[in-house]
């Protein structure tokens, strides 16, 4: 009993599975993207480095690196480039390093800009804090 509901089993699950349409085809949602440039800059003896690359579906990417600094750290500068299913396009261009990740991109949320009436209390809240220290002993 136990041999004809394994059998059974095995049957069910292989002809369950998907068939693949046609010869070319592996999966109904895998779509080739064709690459149109890839370019690089091997790394070099100081650790610096370059590439750039660019998809048929309008992504592209490139970033060139370098010592920088006293102590040769390395630096990266780069953008990239691609079109948001929604049609939007988005472009960040950004350095890293010494001073960390800093991108640049209309994208970004940034916060709302203070009114008028929010500096005065935020100057009012330093003179506040400032008079309740006390005088320094440079004063």
């Amino acid at each position: 009993m136990k041999l004809v509901l394994l059998a059974a089993f095995s049957v069910a699950c292989v002809t369950a599975r998907p068939q693949p349409e046609g010869p070319a085809q592996t999966s109904p949602y895998a779509t080739p993207v064709p690459i149109l440039l890839d370019e690089r800059i091997p790394i070099d003896s100081y650790g610096g480095y370059g590439f750039k690359f660019q998809t048929g579906d309008g992504l592209s990417w490139a970033e060139t690196a370098s010592p920088q600094g006293p102590d040769n750290q390395i630096g990266r500068i780069g953008q990239y480039r691609f079109t948001h299913p929604d049609g939007t396009p988005h472009l960040l261009t950004y350095t890293a390093g010494v001073g960390g990740f800093l991108p640049i991109s209309d994208l970004i949320p940034t916060p709302h800009p203070l009114e008028p009436w929010h500096i005065e209390q935020i100057e009012f809240a330093e003179r506040e804090k400032a008079a309740a220290a006390g005088p320094t002993k440079y004063e």
